[in-house]
């Protein structure tokens, strides 16, 4: 047989491998997952049948008995790690179930390895559904419930690749790893972030959720939370000349920080990001707001808490001093007050080279799917895949099309866009080797 030069082929296509062979490997895959239609539907309406509530974090051992099943179906090697109590505690996690993490392994012989991650617990779901949150239901196209698509219908895309390589006898020149973890919706510190920091994880590469179609995450932007409390003192509300209402620091330090939040807004990261707004840096006030004892009563503490996102051109140090002298210009005007500023959460921004293999291996599976090119973005939320990158592993997310649904009512993930986001991790895989 006569072996062509590859080295005219461009980065999308499968390097050792000559085109009539990478072109038979792509339909053999894309039939064998064109083919698992009924299975998708089946094992995601399982998956989200399942309610993997967090907080507190419920029926976590359920989720994971099947999908241990499903991977032990095509033959890869599963354990199961328990985040410590201790961890917990630490972070503040009680109630609901143990936080245990499922990882399963495709050892081929290979010296690099592609970890893929998702989490399995989803947010809760309010009252104004149109249908049972957890009774999943298929129109057209659409299957509705919570979670599918955040993220238990990628989670599905990830298992059918994996399969769709053993089954067509397409072995990857890496090995796979996969890792499907709790606590995602409250920080992940005490899933996924935990196994990465106590070297649990093999990973050379690594890919988790994030955008869909043509389009790749391969960067967020962090997060600062923070709560300011205003303290005075109380006195009877008829009397309010012997006390110190701390509402009134309040407005003051808030106000204070809104001409800051003008200074953010005017901030515009160089990466692109699907909506344009979504460039700049930005600050909500006032998620939670507490004080007050009484309505007869002046106000002896008010707090209110801050959620600062920062661009990559940004850090957290700066962030936090900005905002400390919002509050000590406001302190200089209300002297009978007291400040306190607690830093409750921070996570410094992240992003990957698009050059990077991992990029350029999914960039070409994204053309393989939507013959088009695929593009790079900064998400403005943060997922897990930030703790891989901060340990030096490139890394990107790509999940299953939805209706960008996610954490709204009536949350739903296309069928088709799982059967995408299979392909696109099954031709990534291929390419990355």
């Amino acid at each position: 047989m006569r072996w062509i030069d590859l080295t005219v082929l461009r980065y999308h296509v499968l390097e050792d491998f000559p085109p009539f062979l990478c072109e038979h490997m792509e339909k053999a895959l894309n039939k064998f997952i064109n083919n698992k239609r009924s299975y998708i539907i089946d094992l995601t309406k399982r998956l989200v049948e399942i309610p993997t509530v967090n907080p507190p974090g419920e029926n976590y051992e359920r989720l994971i008995d099947v999908l241990e099943r499903e991977l032990k179906k095509i033959s890869l090697a599963t354990k199961r790690i328990e985040t410590p109590r201790s961890v917990l505690k630490k972070h503040g996690v009680t109630g609901g179930s143990s936080r245990i993490s499922l990882i399963a392994d495709w050892r081929t012989g290979s010296r690099k390895t592609l970890h893929i991650n998702g989490h399995y617990d989803v947010v809760p779901a309010s009252g104004k559904w149109r249908r049972p949150p957890f009774k999943p239901i298929l129109k057209n196209d659409k299957l509705y419930g919570r979670g599918a698509e955040d993220m238990k219908g990628t989670i599905v895309a990830m298992i059918v690749a994996v399969s769709a390589l053993k089954s067509t006898n397409c072995l990857p020149r890496v090995n796979i790893q996969l890792s499907f973890t709790p606590d995602e919706e409250i920080g992940g510190k005490t899933g996924f972030g935990w196994l990465v920091k106590e070297n649990k994880i093999k990973a050379d590469f690594g890919l988790t959720e994030g955008c869909t179609t043509r389009f790749v995450s391969c960067g967020n932007k962090g997060i600062l939370w923070a709560k300011v409390i205003c303290l005075g003192k109380t006195a009877h509300g008829s009397m309010p000349h012997r006390g110190v209402n701390s509402f009134d620091a309040m407005l003051d330090v808030s106000n204070e920080l809104k001409k800051l939040d003008k200074k953010l807004k005017k901030r515009k990261t160089k990466f692109n990001s699907s909506s344009e707004r979504d460039r700049f840096s930005t600050m909500v006030l006032g998620g939670e707001v507490k004080g007050g004892e009484k309505v007869n009563c002046v106000s002896s503490q008010t707090s209110f808490s801050i959620d600062r996102r920062l661009i990559p051109e940004e850090n957290i140090i700066s962030a936090k001093q900005e905002i400390k002298k919002a509050i000590m210009i406001s302190a200089r005007r209300n002297k009978d007050h007291r400040f306190k500023l607690e830093i409750l959460a921070q996570d410094s921004p992240v992003f990957v080279d698009p050059q990077e293999k991992i990029c350029r291996a999914i960039g070409g599976a994204v053309k393989k799917v939507f013959k088009k090119n695929a593009h790079f973005l900064l998400l403005p939320g943060g997922t897990d895949v930030r703790y891989l990158i901060k340990k030096g592993i490139p890394s990107v997310g790509y999940s299953a099309r939805g209706g960008e649904s996610w954490h709204s009512d009536n949350e739903f993930v296309r069928i088709s866009g799982i059967m995408d986001a299979a392909k696109v991790y099954a031709f990534t895989i291929l390419d990355l080797g």
